[in-house]
């Protein structure tokens, strides 16, 4: 890999010849209907996982000699995590605000005991005392949760407008890679590097994390630390006339040239100082000029333009396909007139804005419903992370795949629809139905007062498909009504005293018409 040296890079000022290029081939369009949301997570959650948190879960409690420790299992993994996702959707300022008799949280209260929720500060996907002498990767403890998410990740069809930006994890604790940057909603945490389609979906990430990071000592010798992390998610990229954007932490001259030998189309807001003093117009000169005036230089080997826009401030951008371009007009707020005026804007910028915020469409998803966990151990702060970012992948990817099944955007459900029912299949799929808790009354009064059954609101409504056919626990009940209720099965017009335990809806359980088992049957 050749690069030009800063001392042999020169500049004139020419327009700068357009690349335009329309060949890029979109993903072809199915007719499918979509699946369902717990099939989107699945993906990118695998059953491994749960089986692999299980088992170095309780290797770790075994290490740290936990006293009357109670093994877990996978499944309950999977309802601890639904929990976390419940409690993202269902925001409360305590933890024990849960499981309160008077908040009627029956996800919380009816699946697991508060005191059995801590086992939580147990979590754990690695065995401490397996990590390999040689090994620096400081995200050592999260690594199979992160790497089974890439691989996800990297399956997906790419779009043509990509950008890379970072990411933060919010976190305060004790970390050695803990980052603090100014302006983020989120400034103390852990920074995420993302290459993100203009959509918000993620294709690759990269986490942050000093002089350990997966990149090429070359790519970072010769690009730097922002360039080389550009360069590194570039790789994911295959087919030709993508067009890719990130800001100025990552520009570099040397970089818009390695893509544009790759046939990649990259552009960025730039710093002057990274590109060997290009003879441009200096903000003095430029603030004289009427708003929306620009300045553009080439390089000498045309394949990098620097174009410099007076808005209401200047702003220097570089791009190896596009400069100055064909110019449009905007509209923009004239301090001195107090009133709206129309400016001139060039191309490069149009396209920069168009595209450029898909990390912070991501970032802004995952802040929507955040599992909010208070502690100091980071590792359960990136997984929950983890498992929140999942979510919203497969959010994203389950409603591409609806628009190009025709389906109308009222008919899409939304990320906090979506988010809820992965919660409760995770809390109910393949589970058993919890006993009730206690002892029942042995006094004469207490069984001979008849005891009115309380409808509960949510008694009507229909079981997720997930749950409805798992086959796990469904076990038929008698109710204590006076009048029988409607069946739920469709196309029954009977009525029934019988009730599925699991799924609480009524269905009717006698020698003419068995829909106890029709309804359990896909």
């Amino acid at each position: 890999m050749t690069v030009t040296r800063k001392e042999e890079i020169k500049w004139r000022h020419r327009p700068f010849t357009t690349i335009i290029d329309t060949s890029f081939e979109s993903t072809p369009i199915h007719e499918d209907h979509p699946m369902r949301p717990y099939e989107y997570f699945k993906r990118y959650i695998p059953d491994e996982i749960f089986d692999l948190m299980a088992d170095k879960t309780n290797v770790y409690a075994l290490q740290s000699a936990t006293l009357c420790f109670k093994p877990t299992s996978s499944g309950e993994m999977r309802t601890l995590i639904g929990l976390h996702l419940a409690m993202g959707v269902m925001k409360m300022p305590r933890v024990s605000m849960y499981w309160e008799a008077g908040m009627d949280f029956g996800i919380f209260q009816n699946t697991m005991p508060r005191d059995r929720f801590q086992l939580r500060s147990h979590l754990h996907l690695v065995n401490n005392l397996e990590k390999p002498a040689e090994n620096n990767d400081v995200f050592f403890k999260v690594c199979p949760l992160y790497d089974a998410i890439r691989s996800r990740c990297l399956e997906l069809p790419l779009e043509e407008n990509l950008c890379v930006d970072e990411q933060m994890v919010p976190f305060r604790g004790t970390l050695s890679v803990k980052q603090f940057i100014k302006g983020k909603p989120h400034p103390w945490g852990v920074k995420i590097y993302f290459l993100c389609g203009k959509s918000g979906m993620a294709y690759d990430f990269l986490l942050h994390q000093g002089t350990t990071m997966e990149l090429s000592q070359q790519h970072r010798k010769q690009l730097g630390l922002g360039a080389g992390v550009v360069y590194h998610l570039s790789q994911r990229i295959t087919e030709a006339n993508h067009k890719f954007y990130f800001d100025n932490y990552f520009t570099t001259y040397n970089l818009l040239e390695l893509l544009a030998e790759r046939k990649i189309h990259a552009t960025g807001t730039a710093r002057v100082f990274r590109f060997a003093r290009p003879p441009l117009k200096s903000d003095k000169e430029m603030a004289k000029k009427p708003q929306g005036s620009c300045d553009e230089v080439v390089s000498r080997n045309g394949k990098v333009a620097l174009v410099k826009w007076f808005d209401n401030r200047p702003v220097l951008m570089a791009s190896n396909f596009v400069g100055v371009g064909r110019m449009d007009e905007v509209q923009r707020w004239d301090k001195k007139k107090a009133q709206f005026v129309m400016v001139f804007r060039p191309e490069v910028v149009k396209l920069y804005n168009e595209a450029m915020g898909g990390v912070d469409l991501l970032d802004q998803l995952v802040s929507l419903y955040r599992t909010e966990i208070w502690s100091k151990k980071w590792t359960l702060r990136m997984i929950t992370h983890a498992f929140d970012m999942a979510v919203v992948n497969s959010w994203l990817e389950c409603r591409l795949d609806a628009k190009r099944a025709n389906i109308k955007i009222k008919d899409i459900q939304d990320l906090l629809h979506f988010k809820m029912n992965v919660a409760q299949c995770l809390v109910r799929v393949n589970k058993t139905v919890a006993a009730k808790r206690g002892r029942p009354s042995m006094s004469p009064e207490a069984q001979h007062v008849p005891q009115r059954p309380v409808r509960s609101p949510f008694q009507d409504v229909r079981p997720l498909p997930e749950v409805q056919f798992d086959m796990v626990d469904h076990m038929p009940n008698y109710d204590e009504k006076k009048e029988a209720t409607r069946c739920k099965m469709l196309n029954c017009t009977g009525k029934t005293h019988v009730f599925c335990d699991k799924c609480n809806i009524h269905l009717c359980f006698v020698p003419q018409r068995n829909c106890f088992k029709a309804a359990h049957r896909k």
